[in-house]
Order: C-alpha cells, then sequence, then structure tokens
C-alpha cells in the first residue's frame, strides 16, 4: 500500500510541474518583450536595367517589439529585411538608405506583428552597375586525335562564332572571349558534328542568349606527297653569286581527293640575300591551303659569292 501512495505522489508531483512549466511558458509567448536581433539585408524593386553586386553591409542588428510568440520564429533561422530600393537616393551608381528619411518606409513593410523600433546603421549603401549586352567571341575547347591516315583540311565550323552577353557593364568589360566545355575525341575517322555547351565565367548575373553551339569538323584519309620545289634567291642583284641546291624537296599531307589538284607553281621557297652570311634560310612563302603539315628538304642553301 506504501508503494501505491509513494506512486500517487509522485504522478501528482509531475502533473503539477507540467502545469507550471506550461504556465510559464505561456506566460512568456504572451508577453511583450524588446529583442535585439539580427537580420540578413535583401534589396527588392531593383530595376530590370541594373544589379546590386555589393552592399555596405550584409546584416543589421534591428531592435524589435512584439509577444513572445511572434519574436520565436526569429531564433530558428536568420530572418530577413526587405530594402525596396524605390524611394533610395541614387548616387554615383549607389543607392543610399537614410535612417532619417527612409526609416518609417521601412518600418510599414516590416512583420506587421512585430514593431520595428530601431535599425543599428544610420546609413546603408547598395552598388549597383549598369546592364547591358555585349557580343563576344566563342572559343571551341575540343582535342582530336586521329586514326593513322587521317585528318581534318579544313578549319571547324560552328553555329555562331559569338555570344551576346546580358550583364553589368564593369564585368562584361573583364570577359575577353567565351568557353565551351571542354571534349576529348580520340581514333577519330569521320566526319565530327558535336554540340558543346557554353561556359559561364566565374562571374554573377549573367545572361546568355543561347547556351551551346554546334561543332563540325570534316575528317579526310590522307596521302603525303613530296614535290621538287625551285629555290629563289631575293636581292642581290649587285653581286654575282651561286648558291645550292637549287631546289628542295616539299613533303605534305593532302587528302586523297586532292592529291592531283597541286603542281610546282602551288608553292613557292624564297630566301633573302645576305652578303655577310654563306648560309641562308629558305622560307615557304606560298602553299596550297589544303595541305598539312609542310616540311622542307633541308632548311639551309649555301651561298658562294663571286665577285
Amino acid at each position: 500500500m506504501k508503494i501505491f501512495s509513494n506512486q500517487g505522489k509522485f504522478n501528482v508531483f509531475l502533473i503539477f510541474l507540467v502545469l507550471a512549466i506550461s504556465s510559464s511558458l505561456i506566460g512568456k509567448l504572451t508577453s511583450t518583450y524588446d529583442k535585439n536581433i539580427i537580420f540578413k539585408l535583401e534589396v527588392i524593386d531593383v530595376p530590370k536595367d541594373k544589379v546590386i553586386y555589393e552592399k555596405s553591409r550584409d546584416s543589421v542588428l534591428l531592435k524589435v517589439r512584439g509577444y513572445g510568440f511572434n519574436l520565436a520564429k526569429y531564433y530558428f533561422e536568420t530572418p530577413s529585411l526587405e530594402i525596396s530600393v524605390k524611394k533610395l537616393k541614387e548616387i554615383n551608381n549607389t543607392f543610399l538608405w537614410d535612417q532619417k528619411e527612409n526609416f518609417n518606409e521601412t518600418k510599414l513593410s516590416f512583420d506587421s506583428s512585430v514593431e520595428m523600433l530601431n535599425i543599428s546603421e544610420d546609413s546603408l549603401f547598395f552598388y549597383f552597375d549598369q546592364y547591358i549586352s555585349q557580343k563576344k567571341h566563342i572559343k571551341p575547347n575540343v582535342s582530336i586525335d586521329y586514326k593513322p591516315g587521317y585528318d581534318s583540311f579544313k578549319p571547324y565550323l560552328i553555329t555562331s562564332d559569338s555570344v551576346t552577353i546580358l550583364g553589368p557593364k564593369d564585368i562584361l568589360k573583364e570577359i575577353e572571349y567565351v568557353d565551351t566545355e571542354f571534349i576529348r575525341l580520340n581514333n577519330v575517322n569521320s566526319d565530327v558534328n558535336i554540340n558543346l555547351n557554353l561556359l559561364k565565367p566565374a562571374f554573377d548575373d549573367l545572361t546568355f542568349d543561347f547556351t551551346d553551339v554546334q561543332y563540325k569538323l570534316e575528317v579526310d584519309q590522307y596521302t603525303e606527297e613530296i614535290i621538287n620545289i625551285p629555290v629563289n634567291i631575293l636581292g642581290g642583284n649587285n653581286y654575282k653569286y651561286n648558291f645550292y641546291p637549287k631546289e628542295l624537296s616539299v613533303k605534305y599531307f593532302i587528302s586523297v581527293d586532292n592529291y592531283k589538284k597541286t603542281s610546282p607553281i602551288d608553292f613557292r621557297i624564297e630566301c633573302l640575300f645576305d652578303q655577310n652570311q654563306s648560309v641562308l634560310i629558305p622560307s615557304l612563302t606560298k602553299k596550297p591551303n589544303f595541305v598539312k603539315n609542310v616540311k622542307l628538304s633541308s632548311n639551309q642553301i649555301q651561298l658562294i659569292i663571286l665577285e
């Protein structure tokens, strides 16, 4: 019987304890408090042709008054204070919030269940930039390893060589070109036709008018050809001289479809005469645009001045 008596007393104690805690909690929730709470700043009503890129402060300390249950929500996560730029002063690409001039408007837009008493800052600055649009060159980032006997002899094609970017003026000045994603293709023996995504530069508030381009490249089977070309000496009209070799072999790659299209007149090798040198450096100054990997059989021409 004594055990049951003790158990009953404990249960009564628990009931009174719960009632006391509940009464205290309800009292706190229904009482009015003045609290200092940190709010993060959010800028709203920014014109479409402008963008906020920096603030003088990211957060402010607000003194607020309200019932406990209304203030409780601010303790679970950092609340936000919205500042509208509609009636702020605009000075040199800066929106100025002034406590004397703008506090009442900010107070009216605040949570109606809580009274805002004060903001810790006398003034807040929101720096903006003007939106403009500019075209930027697109730089494809493609690496191709060809299957032996294959190569490309024409430049690649993309659906657009530039993209229009909408963004802050100062940021667009820093962008020289736009890269695509990196693609590596191995053992290629046929035409390439792929989509490449554009990579946005590491800046905020940029909009592209499109996000990818189509990349095309013709790939052909090639053959290696060798042709003999005479060497031309430029200058030296007042001297008698001899030189050798008189011609050089030119080795090059050409697509199978075009290998019959070349002749010696499509190439030209020249050296600049220099009476103080016994060895001249030949240079290939003319070649067809559909050949690749052009090499001369020698990079020296022996010069002998007779008189």
